[in-house]
């Protein structure tokens, strides 16, 4: 949207006048941006890693554009990663409910491997409460409980 308005304002007032009709900065906020970075060193780590991790959990609420750009890092990686908006989510029959990058909801059995400890990274939206992150990582360990 930025470079269109650029594009408008150098049709209209010439590229040698863009400077006084037209600026752009990043208004990112800082609890986004810390996470933005933790996954991408998470991510970069885990392709690096002997025992890479089975895949990255996100939590938050699939309407958040901050959240799903999470998922899309580790996915642009190569990575397997699952962006869930709460706890039931994470079903005992060892299946994950989840949003794709492109915004589909989908079903995925068996997303836990149960012959050995999982090796999972979790991160959240900058809006997501610590307690749903809580919740999350507590139904996975259920799953890994009851199977």
């Amino acid at each position: 949207i930025g470079r269109l308005f650029e594009k408008t304002m150098m049709a209209t007032y010439g590229p040698e006048n863009i400077k006084e009709h037209f600026a752009a900065f990043d208004t990112i906020c800082d609890a986004t941006q810390v996470r933005q970075d933790a996954i991408m060193e998470m991510s970069a780590r885990s392709k690096e890693s002997e025992e890479p991790l089975d895949f990255i959990l996100v939590v938050g609420g699939w309407d958040s554009s901050n959240t799903a750009h999470l998922l899309e890092i580790p996915v642009e990686e190569g990575l397997t990663g699952y962006h869930v908006n709460t706890a039931k989510c994470i079903r005992p029959d060892n299946s994950v409910e989840w949003r794709d990058v492109e915004g589909n909801i989908l079903v995925t059995p068996d997303f836990l491997p149960l012959d050995r400890p999982a090796r999972i990274g979790v991160t959240s939206g900058a809006s997501t409460p610590d307690s749903v992150v809580q919740e999350c990582v507590e139904a996975i360990m259920l799953v890994k409980k009851l199977l």
